[in-house]
């Protein structure tokens, strides 16, 4: 028994499983807060759009000996701001905008890849690193997560009027227009900071899982903030140890896990699960 839990414990004598495991779990709480306003707002191709168009720029930081992050921002940025600029120029529909735009970045990005093979690493992008993670890439996400986290605290409640009703949100006087832009914003940033975990295939999962099972298990906003954190910190911590001794990659046993989570509330979910929707069909007039 007591080997048993030493090995258990084995993964804490790591450093570099210590911090994975540590920076999985904060990067996976800010992608889950955020995933509930993401949710609520229907945005979820806009976050596939933005983990996919970083690409470029992480590509160009990595030629020109730039901090990661810094190149993966600018283009998160410059790809909503093109995205927001094609839909107010066009009648062009949004969902044709995200694809238009996130397609030809990641396009981009893969030519400069394949012209510059020996200075950008493909892995890291495509599937995170978050095992070889250096401190100053630590202390880079510890930044992003810290201000998204501060600026979504003060701002949760005009968001959250701003995503589920936009039209009402303006007729009250809020600044709606600074509000998408704060949430995209928000959402680059954060797209950049989990690339370092799950890299830029599974980015869109963290953003958007969390929220989508904590949307089945409550009909209250605050609450579905609080699971939707709750589990992107519980999936990642779990992902990110367990990944040591499947030895699997930590991005995909976190994404694979969070997706076992939906699944088991799809199914299970007392209120809005498979299985009570068929008890309200088999019994009319049960609530």
């Amino acid at each position: 028994m007591t080997e048993f839990l030493q090995s258990l414990l084995t993964p804490f004598h790591y450093d570099y499983m210590l911090k994975a495991i540590g920076v999985s779990a904060l990067i996976g709480g800010v992608c889950g807060f955020l995933s509930a306003f993401i949710t609520l707002k229907g945005w979820s191709l806009m976050g596939d759009a933005l983990s996919h168009a970083v690409v470029p720029g992480v590509a160009i930081a990595y030629i020109g000996g730039w901090p990661f992050a810094l190149g993966a921002f600018i283009a998160g940025l410059l790809s909503a701001g093109t995205m927001a600029f094609i839909k107010a120029q066009s009648r062009i529909r949004e969902d044709a905008t995200i694809g238009i735009v996130f397609t030809t970045y990641f396009a981009l990005g893969l030519v400069l890849i394949s012209l510059y093979p020996a200075q950008v690493d493909l892995k890291a992008i495509i599937l995170g690193n978050i095992l070889g993670i250096s401190d100053p890439d630590i202390i880079q996400v510890m930044v992003i997560s810290a201000i998204t986290l501060l600026v979504l605290g003060l701002k949760w409640k005009d968001l959250m009027l701003f995503c589920f009703d936009p039209n009402q949100a303006r007729t009250i006087g809020l600044p709606t227009g600074l509000l998408h832009i704060i949430l995209l914003t928000l959402l680059a940033a954060t797209s950049v900071a989990a690339l370092q975990a799950v890299g830029a295939c599974l980015v869109v999962a963290m953003l958007v899982t969390p929220g989508a099972t904590a949307y089945l298990l409550t009909d209250r906003f605050g609450k579905m903030i609080l699971l939707s954190s709750g589990l992107g910190v519980g999936t990642s911590l779990a992902g990110a140890y367990a990944s040591y001794f499947l030895n699997g990659a930590t991005g995909g046993c976190i994404v694979t896990l969070q997706t076992l989570v939906f699944l088991g509330v799809f199914i299970f979910a007392p209120k809005h699960g498979i299985l009570a929707a068929r008890r309200r069909v088999a019994t009319p007039g049960q609530p």
